[in-house]
């Protein structure tokens, strides 16, 4: 069953979501050896945040142009009517100018509990600065620290391809807590960040309960591989 919708699956990220109360599409594991206890540090640095729509902000950001005498965001912003949690499009050189407005102007500026970060992957030679909001002390809505296990996975996409993704377990109270977060944001983007980078930004298709979340992108099986040896320690 497929949970998300994203435009193109390829070119968002290099992690998706894509299970839904606890189905699951895998049909071949490449690599299931890993062995030992996952790294509770490594997997923390998985975030799942809720999000701004553009549309949500577009007046915080306008502002935020206008507090510079550089137009470098300005000319990168999102211009049009968007549903998306994306803010603007830049090139990889243009993202440091925009990190110094963000930094010197943003925390008069814009909510507190928006926190803007870069996508790990550009799409098209841009990358996209997607709006993050935070819980009342900066943080997601929850973090990786729930996961149990991790696998590679080659799986079915339409009957006429296959991607690799890697599949997480949640425990108990991990499987409760995203079932709760899940519910909550039916209809909307969530973001899934690894080492501050946004991975993806896939819209909840339905409450996720089963604690089996499958992630999967833009990645060959070397590079899911590496992933998921660093979520045991092991890079």
């Amino acid at each position: 069953m497929k949970l998300f919708k994203t435009r193109d699956i390829k070119v968002i990220s290099i992690l998706m979501l894509v299970a839904c109360i606890g189905a699951s599409v895998f049909i071949t594991s490449c690599k299931n050896e890993q062995k030992g206890e996952i790294d509770k540090k490594a997997v923390a640095q998985i975030g799942f945040y809720e999000t701004y729509l553009y549309n949500d902000i577009a007046q915080d950001i306008s502002k935020l142009c206008e507090a510079t005498g550089d137009s470098t965001l300005l000319k990168n912003k999102i211009n049009v009517y968007d549903e998306r949690p994306v803010v603007c499009n830049a090139t990889k050189s243009d993202t440091t100018a925009i990190n110094a407005i963000i930094e010197k102007h943003g925390k008069d500026i814009l909510p507190a509990n928006l926190k803007l970060m870069w996508t790990q992957e550009p799409e098209n030679g841009y990358f996209q600065l997607i709006a993050l909001k935070t819980d009342a002390s900066g943080k997601p809505a929850m973090t990786g620290e729930s996961i149990i296990k991790a696998d590679v996975t080659k799986n079915d996409l339409n009957g006429h391809e296959t991607y690799t993704a890697i599949a997480i377990t949640l425990d108990k109270e991990g499987t409760k807590k995203f079932s709760r977060f899940s519910a909550d944001n039916i209809g909307r983007p969530i973001a899934i960040i690894y080492k501050d980078k946004v991975l993806s930004y896939p819209t909840v298709q339905c409450q996720i309960d089963g604690g089996t979340v499958e992630l999967t992108g833009n990645f060959d099986e070397e590079e899911a591989n590496d992933l998921v040896d660093s979520f045991y320690g092991k890079k």
